[in-house]
């Protein structure tokens, strides 16, 4: 599970004097979820349009099967499926007709058409004018369409934008059940954290066009862990007590924060403080949402 599925080397596109994406540095691994976050117009659509050779990096390199787009675009992208803003259709025609089209186009089997109704859950509305789908089932006919080449990637640009909360369900489902029911690696674009929280196993984050965090959700969720925080009559002697004896302390504007999560733990800290002669005022829990930390590290935690 360690092949590399996507890799850039400092990949970047300026226009004019303005970089749109600077040195971006990504490393997808086969079979994951790969949520690539950031607020709008940080540079997703951008890196994106460049992963799918819609556009010319202005420096850097990108390697898809560790192949180099430069020279093998057209054979990387007969094993890529995308899916970029909103997809589009003929209203008039039905599912089928829709893939038809598209199948035709890049000559796949028949066959698939069938095929990826099956993936998406549509199938029982193959004969349905796509005119009166849903936003979500228009969103998962787009992912079907994405699908009709049988890629090993797939990539998804904020798929479930504009969806009714049943519509994002349907696609998020759809996405955590790709990697293991059909071996495919996806990449998934949101300006939303809370929507990648629930599906990605890797995360990605974009700020004014440069990577600031790549790792798993699970190291990502770690810094949004409680921490406690300890008012004190000496927070920074307390501090250095408490450091000089073996405890993980942070000190800030004058409250001491400590991670220790059991009720236990906690306890035998405060009484060490009162016993070595420091008051305490008040010890209380303070929570970090995912979100908090997406605010915090991107610099869009400022009050308008």
């Amino acid at each position: 599970m360690n092949e590399m599925i996507i890799q850039t080397n400092q990949l970047t596109k300026t226009f004019g004097k303005r970089a749109a994406v600077e040195d971006v540095n990504l490393q997808i691994r086969k079979g994951e979820i790969y949520g690539f976050l950031g607020p709008n117009g940080a540079g997703k659509t951008t890196t994106i349009r460049m992963l799918l050779g819609l556009s010319k990096p202005t420096k850097g390199s990108i390697h898809i099967f560790g192949k180099d787009m430069k020279k093998e675009k057209l054979n990387v992208l007969k094993k890529v499926g995308s899916l970029v803003e909103y997809p589009s259709y003929y209203g008039h025609l039905t599912a089928k007709e829709n893939l038809e089209a598209v199948r035709r186009l890049i000559d796949a089997p028949k066959s698939r058409i069938d095929e990826v109704l099956s993936i998406v859950r549509l199938s029982n509305e193959a004969t349905r004018p796509v005119k009166g789908f849903s936003l979500g089932m228009k969103q998962r006919l787009g992912i079907a369409t994405a699908l009709l080449g049988n890629p090993e990637l797939l990539i998804l640009d904020e798929p479930t934008n504009g969806l009714d909360p049943s519509g994002i369900l349907e696609v998020r489902e759809l996405i955590k059940s790709m990697p293991k029911e059909h071996g495919i690696t996806i990449v998934v674009s949101s300006h939303l954290l809370s929507e990648i929280d629930q599906m990605a196993t890797q995360v990605g984050i974009i700020s004014k066009g440069k990577m600031i965090f790549q790792d798993s959700i699970e190291t990502l969720r770690r810094q949004a862990s409680n921490k406690i925080k300890i008012s004190v009559n000496d927070s920074e002697k307390a501090w250095k007590w408490l450091l000089s004896n073996g405890h993980n302390a942070e000190m800030e504007k004058g409250n001491l924060y400590i991670d220790y999560s059991t009720d236990e733990k906690v306890s035998a800290i405060v009484e060490k403080l009162v016993k070595n002669q420091f008051s305490i005022y008040r010890v209380q829990e303070e929570k970090k949402s995912l979100e908090d930390i997406f605010l915090q590290i991107t610099g869009e935690g400022v009050s308008l």
